[in-house]
């Protein structure tokens, strides 16, 4: 997948070079039979010049303005830019068959609009749509489509001036534009299955610093749902490969029952495995539900579970709501503490051997993903509170080392 994406995001400026060349042999066309009888010839070039700019500008804004990156609205996008050129083609064989139409001001205003103020909008709008969604994957994307749009300019350009002179119908120009615009499509078409795309976007108003986002990936058929909290993520469904969760989700074989105490601890345990959520902060256990579908049955009131041979995996950053003492008397033989590396609550520890739980202690470091969504690189911690004395020696992605937390304080790395 990951070879499949970024070969994919490589080609991200050919869309934008496509668009650029076509738009400027449809400007430089536009120019020539519009500016051929003209008596103003200064003034009517100001004009058209003007004209485009100004539908350059308003596409573009309008096309970044429009939040929609879904491939319906890139469709869209492309087809009033392929409908625009058409428009053009057949503007500039009527002109070229009627004899220009005797120069009249007002064939020469409707050529205006349909051989350059309509395809500068539209291609505009198709560049502001791909900045968008160029965006979403980084710095370097959004630079390919600038300077992919600015060299398909650069070099549409250089070959209409090429063919000053020639004997080249209008209409063939504008029909060969068409045909860049619809290779364009075609092109962005293959990166859109092959680069993930947000499918959802689901927010606390009245906590911006919370998100969810689901991303979706059509070549191959994946998705990667992410809950964002102050610009880090929180929760990751499907966790990333050597994360403590996917390492912790390689042990419970034996394990029937699962509490997870805060959705960071969470991940898809299958296999029918029963399984419940507790989390503390009602905005967060809200947008979780939402965004991964979780029922009220999902749901549990209380970070202690009421039948015995549970296992409970815990989110370290909700450290606070463990009661050690309780969950040993609740039958819990097993308690996975993970999250990124930092203070460890030692109280915690203190409980745990009060309670009759030994404590092994696992790190490993998980990769950062390019994304979207973007992970950063980060140093995962995993503590095995367990109370039948046999942890296991190994944990998928981690390595094991001596706990070294004295009892009753913080770790500080």
């Amino acid at each position: 997948m990951t070879r499949v994406m970024t070969r994919a995001r490589n080609f991200i400026w050919l869309p934008a070079f496509l668009v650029g060349a076509a738009l400027a042999a449809a400007l430089a066309t536009s120019a020539g039979i519009l500016l051929y009888n003209s008596r103003g010839l200064t003034r009517a070039g100001g004009v058209m010049v003007t004209v485009g700019v100004v539908s350059l500008v308003a596409g573009i804004w309008m096309g970044s303005v429009n939040r929609d990156e879904t491939v319906t609205s890139a469709a869209r996008g492309w087809m009033g830019l392929l409908v625009a050129l058409l428009l053009g083609a057949a503007f500039a064989g009527l002109w070229e068959a009627m004899d220009a139409f005797g120069a009249a001001a007002v064939a020469q205003g409707i050529g205006l609009a349909l051989t350059s103020a309509l395809p500068a909008y539209f291609a505009g709008g198709v560049w502001g749509r791909m900045n968008s969604f160029a965006g979403t994957l980084g710095a370097a994307e959004t630079l390919q489509v600038f300077l992919g749009g600015a060299v398909g300019m650069a070099i549409g350009s250089t070959a209409m001036l090429g063919l000053l002179g020639e004997p080249v119908l209008a209409v063939t120009v504008f029909l060969g534009a068409a045909i860049l615009a619809s290779a364009g499509a075609r092109t962005q078409g293959w990166i859109f299955d092959r680069v993930p795309r947000r499918d959802t976007l689901l927010r606390v108003p009245e906590r911006p610093e919370l998100r969810f986002e689901s991303w979706l990936t059509a070549v191959p058929g994946n998705s990667v749902r992410v809950l964002w909290e102050g610009g880090s993520d929180r929760a990751v469904d499907p966790a990333p490969p050597d994360d403590w969760r996917a390492g912790v989700a390689g042990t419970l074989d034996g394990a029937n029952k699962v509490l997870f105490i805060g959705v960071g601890s969470w991940f898809s345990v299958g296999d029918g495995r029963r399984w419940r959520l507790f989390e503390p902060d009602p905005d967060v256990r809200e947008l979780a539900s939402s965004g991964f579908d979780w029922s009220d049955e999902d749901l549990a009131g209380s970070p202690v579970p009421e039948t015995p041979g549970w296992t409970v995996v815990v989110e370290r950053e909700v450290g606070a709501a463990v009661n050690m003492d309780a969950l040993g008397a609740a039958g819990v033989e097993r308690v996975w503490v993970g999250g990124h590396r930092g203070h460890f609550p030692g109280s915690i520890l203190d409980e745990a051997r009060t309670a009759g739980f030994s404590a092994s202690r696992y790190e490993g470091t998980v990769q950062g993903t390019a994304g979207p969504p973007r992970l950063v690189p980060r140093r995962a911690e995993l503590w095995c509170l367990d109370r039948s004395q046999s942890p296991p020696k190994t944990v998928a992605g981690m390595e094991a080392v001596a706990p070294g937390v004295p009892s009753g304080r913080d770790e500080v790395p």
